[in-house]
């Protein structure tokens, strides 16, 4: 009897760990209506808009300010190659001049002085 106790009990510990641990950079859910992506322990929103796409960043469930990141994005569709810069746009949002259509391969890279540059990577 003791054992099966014992067994549950680390099976309760490790699962509340395990939780934890998931959540201790803030929530993948949309904030936006866009597609949330989590690489090097932020995430990362991307909204299609009509004649632009949105960046929106952020760091343990908190807006990530964009003003100090440099960010680029290329879409690939139609066996073509598009790029736009991201610009900053207030608090944690970046803009781009440029439109993802269905079926494109999106790869953003965004980088801030004294970080490695991170790569995301969306599918539409």
């Amino acid at each position: 009897m003791k054992a099966i106790i014992k067994l549950v009990l680390i099976a309760l510990i490790t699962s509340a760990v395990m939780v934890s641990n998931a959540l201790a950079h803030g929530s993948l859910e949309p904030m936006h209506g866009g597609v949330v992506k989590e690489a090097h322990d932020m995430v990362f929103e991307l909204v299609r808009e009509e004649k632009s796409v949105s960046l929106y960043v952020r760091d343990h469930g908190e807006a990530y300010p964009t003003t100090e990141l440099v960010a680029n994005v290329v879409v690939l569709a139609n066996k073509e190659k598009s790029e736009a810069p991201f610009i900053p746009s207030g608090g944690n949002k970046m803009v781009a001049d440029i439109t993802i259509n269905d079926g494109a391969k999106v790869l953003i890279r965004v980088s801030e002085e004294d970080h490695h540059p991170v790569t995301i990577r969306y599918s539409f």
